[in-house]
């Protein structure tokens, strides 16, 4: 039992990482649109994201640009790129 449930847990952690990714390029996305000046920690969320996947203006596979930015939420890109520029964020535990 033990050794299914950790293949599981590793399995969904996987794919809680891809469905993170694509939120934030979709967020980057939509930042991309806006006519205003966000906060410093979301333009350097948003600078993370354009390293790892470029905007989207012509249609185009995006599975490369999931799995980057899987890959870059699993070893805390994004994270480590906000911190720096506002400071450590609070932890719930």
């Amino acid at each position: 039992m033990g050794k299914s449930g950790a293949l599981k847990a590793k399995q969904i952690l996987k794919d809680a990482f891809g469905v993170l990714g694509i939120e934030l390029i979709a967020a980057a996305q939509a930042q991309d649109f806006r006519e205003f000046t966000p906060g410093a920690g979301v333009r350097a969320a948003r600078g993370a994201v354009r390293k790892v996947a470029e905007h989207l203006d012509v249609d185009r596979p995006l599975f490369a640009d999931r799995n980057a930015m899987a890959a870059a939420v699993g070893w805390c890109a994004v994270l480590e790129t906000v911190e720096g520029a506002v400071g450590p964020l609070g932890t719930s535990w």
